[in-house]
């Protein structure tokens, strides 16, 4: 339909959605991983994404969308988090899937109140004469406000409250009540509405304080009636005080509320689908978890087990330790549960040192700390090249877990924030945990102690702001230094 437009036509079209709605836009490649991203990501709450990691796993409520056949696809309302709406266009392309976001969260906000505003939007637009066509006039009615003899076309019905607790009349009936409300065409004098509908009944409690302190007006939200043939009518009823007049209207709501309730019914249900894709995902990334981490720690454990001061009760706590310290800074939770993993590889490069070296109980001469050193090094190669995240980190702390933030470390000497944030983690993990516990070199000293000695290095070997953090976190860490049972499974020995 477009390719009939003007290109001035089109052009300005497309300018002007640009400028009133916010759109994002994604690229999947076929391998799943996303290829390139861009737009205003931040109003839709996408703004973490990282371009060549899966897709599918950052933004969930694109699970069992992809990959797409040949057909576009269009999934509208879509909730994407707490008050974030967007109609999803899907488009297969040579390059890839591409899925293009419109915000539709203002739209869901306008319709939601779209309702209260439609008394004054219908009296613009509706045509006066409409109300000269009554199927009940009520010629008994005098001195109600100006303005009410619109609410038959308006399908609103006026009423007062009168002192015996009934109501009477302020306009005519709409035609439309008759369905609803059949009682009224035969007897319009003492009206109990709250008899006809319960739901007034106990709204009236809330529409006598409107009158009794001349507040401006009360809605009570919309309810459903159900005529004799089992056709559902929305209703709902206003409490106004306006010119010193007690004013009580009930409205029969139009197509737009029905859209508005079909709109959020349709959220729901995206919501719905959402939040059981979520729940399936953490349940099935919890199991992937526990998998991955016991298979890390046996590996690992295979290869700490060679030096008798490294357990592994050892690697286990620096994965808990530093689990907790990158909680603190604010990780999310899945990057969170990485380094608990990856932690535990931290010297996995010791596969590569000779027993003779990491076995000897007293101190290293200067040639065989080089050769202990090469663990790093060593560790990093072992890790590099995956494309798992998990891994990843796993290699930069293997790799930079002895850098010093002052540049004095090894293998690379780097310095400051030079050292990946995971690799900062861990150097203060494993210092801690190495000081407070036993080695067949040493014995262990208490964690005062231990925090006294590592404090005169903040700024020199340790990260000052993480360091911090690690203080804030003493109990924590206490505790898990205390703590002495079998890690995870059997087979483990304790420090």
């Amino acid at each position: 339909m477009a390719s009939n437009l003007p290109r001035f036509v089109s052009d300005r079209i497309l300018q002007l959605t640009l400028d009133y709605t916010p759109v994002a836009y994604l690229l999947i490649g076929d391998d799943g991983r996303l290829k390139d991203l861009g737009g205003e990501l931040r109003v839709f709450g996408l703004e973490y994404l990282t371009l060549g990691s899966p897709a599918q796993d950052q933004a969930l409520f694109l699970k069992g969308m992809l990959p797409l056949e040949q057909e576009p696809l269009l999934l509208p309302a879509v909730e994407l988090g707490v008050g974030k709406y967007a109609d999803i266009h899907l488009l297969p392309d040579d390059a890839g899937d591409w899925v293009i976001l419109f915000d539709k969260s203002k739209a869901i906000r306008w319709r939601a109140t779209a309702q209260q505003k439609s008394n004054e939007l219908s009296l613009l637009r509706q045509e006066v004469a409409q109300s000269e066509t009554r199927h009940v006039q009520h010629t008994s009615v005098t001195e109600y406000p100006s303005g009410l003899d619109y609410c038959n076309a308006l399908n609103m019905l006026p009423l007062e409250p009168l002192d015996d607790g009934s109501f009477r009349l302020l306009g005519p009936v709409p035609v439309s009540f008759q369905p609803v409300y059949p009682e009224i065409f035969q007897n319009q004098e003492g009206l109990h509405p709250d008899h006809k509908f319960p739901f007034i009944e106990n709204f009236l409690i809330d529409a006598r304080k409107v009158w009794e302190n001349d507040n401006d007006r009360r809605k009570s939200g919309p309810w459903v009636e159900t005529d004799r043939l089992g056709k559902e009518y929305a209703l709902e009823a206003t409490a106004a005080s306006w010119k010193e007049k007690k004013i009580l209207l009930i409205e029969l709501l139009d197509d737009v509320y029905e859209e508005h309730r079909s709109f959020l019914q349709m959220g729901r249900e995206n919501a719905l689908v959402r939040h059981f894709l979520e729940g399936e995902v953490r349940r099935r990334t919890a199991e992937i978890r526990v998998r991955e981490e016991e298979v890390a720690l046996r590996l690992v454990w295979a290869t700490e087990s060679r030096d008798d001061g490294e357990t592994g009760s050892h690697i286990r706590r620096i994965g808990l330790y530093s689990e907790a310290m990158a909680g603190a800074i604010g990780w999310p939770q899945s990057v969170v549960d990485d380094i608990r993993i990856a932690a535990t590889m931290h010297d996995i490069g010791k596969i590569g040192i000779p027993d003779s070296i990491l076995r000897k109980p007293g101190p290293l001469t200067m040639e065989e700390y080089e050769v202990m050193k090469s663990h790093a090094l060593i560790g990093g190669n072992i890790l590099s090249g995956s494309e798992i995240a998990l891994l990843r980190m796993a290699k930069e702390i293997a790799l930079g877990h002895h850098e010093k933030w002052n540049g004095s470390g090894y293998p690379n000497q780097l310095a400051g924030k030079e050292i990946p944030l995971s690799a900062r983690i861990v150097a203060i993990a494993d210092v801690f945990d190495a000081l407070v516990h036993d080695r067949v070199y040493k014995q262990g000293m208490t964690a005062e102690k231990a925090i006294s000695i590592m404090q005169k290095h903040r700024g020199l070997h340790f990260d000052p702001d993480l360091f911090d953090v690690f203080i804030g976190l003493q109990k924590k860490f206490v505790e898990i230094a205390n703590d002495l049972s079998v890690p995870m499974f059997e087979g483990f020995s304790g420090s």
